[in-house]
Formats: structure tokens, sequence, C-alpha cells
């Protein structure tokens, strides 16, 4: 059996890892040509399409659905800021109000 030297002992990963980067340093140190770059090329025709011609492929577009019913809770709290009210009375418990640049009122409980 013949005797491995040190270079041979190493494993292969160790091995592929350096030749792997010596080999995307050497790409990326490329130069691009001129119409890769997009210079000296003149802009592609845009495409003419009849107005009106129904719409062939691509994604289906997602429907967007209005936001479920709200709690009672927040009913009230809705009631109360649309209406300006410094405070509002929900299941015996009061939540006072203080003004908001953007959001109007906020409502913590008293």
């Amino acid at each position: 059996m013949a005797r491995r030297t040190r270079r041979a002992r190493k494993s292969r990963k160790s091995r592929r890892g350096s030749r792997k980067t010596r080999r995307r340093s050497r790409s990326r140190s490329r130069r691009r040509s001129r119409s890769m770059r997009g210079g000296n090329v003149p802009p592609p025709p845009p495409a003419a399409e009849p107005e009106g011609a129904p719409v062939v492929g691509g994604r289906r577009k997602k429907k967007r659905r209005k936001g479920g019913k709200l709690n009672a809770y927040f009913q009230e709290m809705l009631k109360a800021k649309r209406a300006g009210a410094a405070s509002f009375k929900y299941k015996g418990n009061t939540y006072k109000g203080r003004k908001h640049a953007r959001l109007g009122m906020i409502y913590k409980k008293a």
C-alpha cells in the first residue's frame, strides 16, 4: 500500500472549498461587454397590445377580504372614538381617552 503525502491526506471537502472560492473570484473579475452593461444598445421597442384584449397567463390576483365581525368592546370603543367622547363604559368598566395626533383617541381602563 502506497504511503499518502500530506496533500493527499487532506479531505476532499477542504480542497473543494478552496477551489470554489478561486473559481468564483475569477469569474467576478471578468469584464462584461458593453451590451451586457446596457451601453450602445438601442432600447427594445414597446410591445404593441390592443386595448381591451384579454390578459392571458400570469399569476392569479388574490382577492382581498374585509375584516371579520368586531367584538363588543371594539364596537363600543369605535362608537366613542367617532363621537370624540372623552370616555365610554363597557361591562361596568370606564375607559378614559386621550388625544393622539394620528389615531384620534386612545382609550385606557380608568
